[in-house]
């Protein structure tokens, strides 16, 4: 007698591989996305130092302000044309602003990375330390202004 079809045993033999192949395939998957939120946190900081070089032309300073959300209502409310400022990808993250209060001529942007061994954060002109009260020890990439 010539069955058709497939065992018990075969069919769990064959999920149990698909399973572990699709483990290891989003395992792998994890640190494409955290490079993708690092690559997106170097550009809207690149955004954001435009928006306050829009600030500095009009103001001839930088905003005196102390958190990200108040470095947002700053930025609208001075008729640049800026509705929004951009937020971190991850929601539980936030990016980190600090001027230079003595004459607010100069400013530091940060964001902290997903990895710690992203090239950026190896680059000469990435900052370590407490500058202008951001803490930017790594995983936190920070460029001074």
């Amino acid at each position: 007698m010539n069955k058709k079809g497939f065992t018990l045993i075969e069919m769990l033999i064959v999920i149990a591989i698909i399973s572990i192949l699709a483990s290891v395939f989003l395992v792998g998957l994890r640190g494409f996305r955290g490079g993708a939120y690092d690559s997106r946190r170097i550009s809207d900081l690149q955004k954001m130092q435009s928006y306050l070089e829009l600030y500095y032309t009009k103001n001839r300073q930088y905003p005196n302000v102390s958190s990200w959300s108040s470095l947002q209502t700053e930025l609208i409310n001075a008729n640049l044309g800026v509705a929004s400022i951009p937020n971190d990808p991850l929601s539980t993250q936030t990016y980190y602003y600090g001027v230079d209060s003595s004459d607010k001529q100069g400013y530091v942007l940060g964001a902290k990375f997903s990895t710690s061994d992203h090239a950026s954060l190896k680059e000469p002109t990435e900052l370590d330390g407490t500058v202008l009260g951001v803490n930017c020890d790594d995983p936190i990439f920070c460029i001074q202004f």
